[in-house]
């Protein structure tokens, strides 16, 4: 077992057993999780949505892109998605190509990121992300949208 910090205070790391069920073998059994191993979960992906943002109603916000701050668990590929709703009442979106975050050997470091370009012009602007099975570990620290809103 190894020290772990638990929100200051100091704890050692146990390995727990869940009643599951295996998402490729449909099997149901007591399953361990190890947190020593990481968070690279090979069978399922994951994802994430952020809440709605109405920046000022009535006004068209548009977003130009995203800074994100990571912490570094070793390479990642993830993909963003930014929905947002325009005045025909239709949904619109628009998406990055998957992204590689982190490097080769993990620093457990926080990273920032502030090149990835996502335009989109709508209400309602609601981020999210998705990582594939097998993608890597993901921690997200941080995420800011930048745009301008119209007059």
């Amino acid at each position: 077992m190894s020290g772990q910090s638990n929100g200051g205070v100091s704890s050692n790391s146990r390995i727990a057993a869940y009643p599951m069920i295996n998402a490729i073998t449909g099997a149901a059994g007591l399953y361990a999780f190890d947190p020593s191993l990481g968070y690279n979960d090979l069978a399922n992906p994951s994802n994430y949505f952020y809440r709605m943002e109405e920046i000022i109603p009535g006004r068209t916000p548009t977003v130009n892109h995203i800074v994100v701050s990571y912490r570094d668990l070793g390479l990642v590929t993830v993909t963003f998605n930014l929905t947002a709703t325009n005045d025909l009442q239709q949904v619109i979106s628009t998406t990055t190509g998957p992204l590689v975050l982190g490097n080769k050997v993990a620093t457990g470091r926080i990273m920032c990121r502030n090149d990835i370009g996502l335009t989109i012009t709508g209400q309602n602007i609601q981020l999210s992300w998705t990582r594939a099975p097998g993608a890597g570990s993901l921690s997200i620290v941080k995420i800011i949208l930048f745009g301008q809103v119209e007059l």
